[in-house]
């Protein structure tokens, strides 16, 4: 008989667990049951795939609801983990039947469009999330994201916007917002001009690695031409100028996508600050009782 739980609880990492019964109960079960020992350790070594079968056999095998949602959740999880997404929403599909809280099921679900790089989908599942969770951790964390997610979609207003909702003090990350957007910016119109002299488009994004290869390459091939002209070899002048044209060509669309790739890099860097460290993890030691851990 695998050990049920009358509801599934997310608990936020930096306060002590409400009912320390039901994780010693957790503990207990994890410690009596070979497959749920079996799953966790699989998942500890890194085989999301084995972990997440296991975690499905002790889900049929679950006699309450309760216990059964929690155990399609975590292997819903560690399909996420593994890389396929699809399998993870229809395990998710299958723990919502279950009676599985929503909360949980929309973290992951945020976490599995981000993954598949729907950002629209993500936004929505992070601010369902938002909305779905009474803890101050998993508020703030999800506030993080969305604003990660409007500064990847340069909207740097937003973003401060999202940040301002959450509980907890954002300061830091809210410096990051105002720096990103009172930053320097490219123009790609501006570096593909620049691009008209070899070089000078990498160079106005401050790629002065690729502006000097540009500048010799280019410079090079013209040589090739004017000597190859000079000498009447007009199958080498061909060739030369065939590949200068190509370098010449790529130097002014290299100045705009350097300039793209700047904007790129600076919006990365304030996602990465608006983020921090932050993370959550799951303590499959406590199933069937859920325990979501939040770190900033």
């Amino acid at each position: 008989m695998k050990p049920a739980c009358p509801s599934l609880s997310v608990v936020p990492s930096v306060r002590a667990l409400p009912c320390v019964a039901l994780l010693l109960s957790g503990l207990g079960a994890a410690a009596a049951d070979p497959g749920l020992r079996l799953a966790i350790d699989l998942a500890d070594r890194g085989d999301a795939g084995g972990a997440a079968v296991e975690f499905r056999r002790l889900a049929l095998d679950a006699d309450a609801p309760a216990a059964r949602a929690a155990f399609e959740w975590a292997a819903a999880r560690e399909h996420a983990r593994d890389g396929r997404t699809e399998v993870s929403e229809r395990m998710l599909d299958r723990a919502e039947d279950s009676g599985a809280p929503k909360a949980p099921c929309l973290l992951l679900r945020a976490e599995n469009a981000a993954a598949a790089g729907d950002s629209a989908a993500a936004g929505f599942f992070w601010s369902s999330f938002r909305e779905a969770s009474t803890e101050t951790d998993a508020r703030a964390f999800a506030a993080r994201r969305i604003a990660a997610l409007h500064l990847e979609a340069d909207d740097p207003q937003a973003a401060a916007v999202a940040l301002r909702a959450s509980p907890r003090d954002e300061a830091a990350a809210l410096a990051a917002v105002d720096a990103y957007r009172a930053g320097p910016r490219k123009r790609p119109l501006v570096g593909g001009l620049l691009g008209l002299v070899p070089g000078l488009g990498y160079a106005y994004s401050g790629e002065y690695g690729n502006a000097a290869r540009s500048l010799l390459l280019n410079g090079l091939f013209i040589g090739l031409m004017v000597l190859a002209a000079d000498d009447d070899h007009w199958g080498a002048f061909g060739l030369a100028g065939f590949a200068e044209v190509t370098l010449y060509s790529g130097s002014v669309y290299g100045g705009i996508d350097a300039a793209h790739r700047w904007n790129r890099r600076r919006a990365l860097d304030a996602v990465h600050a608006v983020q921090g460290e932050s993370a959550w993890d799951v303590d499959y030691g406590s199933l069937p009782v859920m325990k979501i851990r939040y770190t900033f």
